[in-house]
């Protein structure tokens, strides 16, 4: 379900959860159904510093890329366990 499907739904229903998204694209180790890596937990932290009904994508992901949407200024986030700052832009997709 996407956040614009959420946001449908909440105005109809006065109700649905606050989503968080987060995107990175890079190499992941295939574990059986599973993939791990470094970038695995980077897709994973970049979600969890969004905010509800938020969708933040790591800069490096987007660059080149023809996006439809409008994109925020890059800010430098801080994620857990990860030695070094990653600039994110928000995809502003209201």
């Amino acid at each position: 379900m996407s956040q614009r499907a959420l946001a449908d739904h909440r105005r109809d229903h006065c109700f649905a959860v606050q989503v968080r998204i987060g995107l990175h694209s890079t190499e992941a180790t295939r574990r059986g159904r599973d993939y791990g890596g470094k970038g695995v937990h980077e897709a994973a932290r970049i979600a969890a510093v969004a905010e509800g009904g938020e969708i933040l994508s790591s800069q490096a992901t987007l660059a080149g890329d023809a996006v439809s949407y409008s994109l925020s200024e890059p800010r430098l986030v801080s994620l857990k366990g990860i030695s070094e700052p990653i600039p994110v832009v928000a995809i502003e997709w209201r």
